[in-house]
């Protein structure tokens, strides 16, 4: 009777907060001006305030004319002098919580999360919640547990009196009571600190529950998921999937990287489809969530964020064009840049994204803005290197588990580069000269410079696989220091560090753990052989 009355109370706010977001499309621009207001008012007599003269900005123009586009780095040493324990830095107050961040584009970092941003971050994640319940009904998902895989809640000291941890374990201390009830794993596994033991934790755990929904990110989850199954066999008779030990399992809320790429293997475990809902979530703001059953992330406009887009070739400009809502293009790529009540003022989060529609406005993550190969001129992008893998892998019957791309150098044996791929298979192409052709032709017919690059093998040579052992970019992100949480694989690097380290942790662990037989799918070739039209290192 309480799942029942909770379940009409959340269909009626499910309604309400349709009709709020609905209102805030309708005044996308107006809304975004009331937000900046807001923000520059309540920061005016910050140290950066004063120092940006907010008690002269009128207008979106005048704040742009006076804070520059800003990168980690820009921002570090104002904070440095907030976890020394100066007040108003960049907001008023002192910032008590800190959390890491992958940092993907300039490494390790700590964001400040005030209480209002930490509000901001819960906002999202009760939308995401809201509107799934509202698309498989509230009885539905509040009827058992809900999973939630994320950073441990675990805080660690930095700074004077300051806290830091993992941006889903601080948010996950701070559950509405609806939801802190049916949350799994519970607070004593979410604290476990390390990923490995937590992550077995939380699988022996799951393999007894009747969880109703899935949340984390989809490289992750499927490991999530094979522990699962293996706790299972070890616990009682085997099944056939996981969806019979789930009956009641009916969503899957899921960010971080592109879910394509990972979709089929996901629906294979579970044994059959679900409802899915994209969120997108950083640790510098929760920026957009999937409204709309029919796929593609809205821009959410009353999260206290305000938001400018600059066009991607202003990059490295000292005054780029900045947009705003009221003046995006449809179809034209932008890195993104974030106003927040963390105290971030115009930080490039390092996404690139574009617009697919207006009212709302809905986007598309394109990559980051450097995780993208140039070294020919051929500017590959994440998304086509994304697109071209879910191509090879549907026209070969393959399965990925992870992969990464980067450039293969020119050499005195070959005088012309092109790209290396390194995959992992779960389940390896029935032609692996078809799967290398597959890439080749969808990223000629995707980018314009590729091609041009490509015709004839002028400018570069074809793809070629590396196949890496199962278990191999585990291992590496194990070594590196980044299991689990934010961190993932970087798609495609525009030199070689990440691809030589991965090379090198296979050599590693082959030397540990020599092969007794020749294979001819896991093993790693001595030296490129370097063919003219790309092809298969074995």
């Amino acid at each position: 009777m309480i799942t029942r009355a909770a379940g009409w109370l959340l269909g009626g706010y499910a309604r309400s907060r349709r009709r709020a977001l609905e209102d805030t499309w309708r005044n996308a621009a107006s809304v975004q001006e009331a937000t900046l207001r807001r923000l520059i008012a309540t920061a005016r007599d910050t140290v950066f305030g004063r120092a940006h003269e907010f008690h002269r900005i009128r207008s979106v123009a005048d704040y742009q004319r006076r804070v520059p586009v800003r990168q980690y780095p820009d921002f570090r040493p104002f904070w440095e002098q907030a976890l020394a324990g100066t007040p108003g830095v960049t907001w008023p107050g002192r910032t008590r919580y800190w959390v890491n961040t992958a940092g993907t584009t300039a490494g390790e970092k700590v964001i400040p999360v005030t209480k209002e941003a930490l509000a901001s971050h819960r906002k999202g994640g009760w939308d995401a919640f809201v509107l799934a319940a509202d698309r498989v009904g509230p009885e539905n998902l509040l009827g058992g547990p809900m999973l939630f895989l994320g950073g441990t809640s675990t805080l660690k000291p930095i700074g004077d009196e300051c806290l830091v941890g993992d941006l889903s374990g601080l948010v996950i201390r701070r559950l509405p009571p609806l939801i802190r009830g049916r949350y799994s794993p519970g607070p004593t596994v979410a604290a476990i600190p390390n990923w490995e033991t937590r992550i077995a934790a939380v699988a022996a755990m799951a393999a007894r529950q009747d969880l109703r929904l899935l949340s984390g990110m989809p490289s992750w989850m499927l490991i999530f998921l094979e522990r699962v199954a293996s706790a299972r066999r070890a616990a009682g008779p085997p099944i056939r999937d996981l969806g019979e030990w789930w009956p009641n399992l009916k969503v899957f809320i899921h960010g971080g990287v592109a879910f394509a790429p990972y979709r089929r293997i996901f629906e294979e475990r579970i044994g059959r489809p679900l409802t899915c809902l994209e969120v997108y979530p950083a640790s510098e703001g929760f920026v957009a969530v999937q409204t709309e059953a029919s796929g593609g992330l809205t821009l959410m406009l009353d999260y206290g964020i305000f938001y400018e887009f600059i066009p991607v070739e202003d990059l490295g400009r000292d005054w780029p064009r900045r947009r705003t809502v009221a003046d995006v293009q449809i179809g034209r790529s932008y890195a993104i840049a974030l106003t927040t009540p963390a105290g971030l003022w115009s930080y490039l989060l390092g996404d690139t994204i574009r617009f697919t529609a207006r009212d709302p406005l809905r986007l598309e993550i394109t990559g980051r803005v450097r995780h993208f190969v140039n070294a020919f001129g051929e500017n590959v992008i994440v998304e086509e290197v994304e697109r071209a893998l879910v191509e090879a892998c549907r026209r070969t019957a393959a399965e990925v588990a992870e992969f990464t791309v980067a450039p293969r150098y020119p050499t005195l044996a070959e005088p012309r580069g092109g790209h290396d791929w390194l995959v992992e298979f779960r389940m390896p192409p029935g032609n692996r000269e078809g799967f290398v052709r597959v890439l080749d032709e969808t990223l000629m017919a995707l980018n314009g410079d590729y091609r041009t690059k490509r015709s004839g093998d002028v400018g570069m040579i074809g793809p070629r696989l590396v196949e890496v052992p199962a278990g191999t970019f585990y291992r590496w992100m194990r070594d590196s220091g980044k299991l689990g949480d934010q961190h993932k694989v970087p798609r495609v690097t525009n030199g070689r560090s990440v691809a030589d380290a991965v090379l090198a942790a296979v050599a590693a662990n082959t030397r540990e753990h020599p092969p007794t037989a020749d294979t001819s799918c896991n093993a790693m070739p001595a030296a490129p052989s370097h063919r003219r039209r790309g092809g298969v290192e074995p």
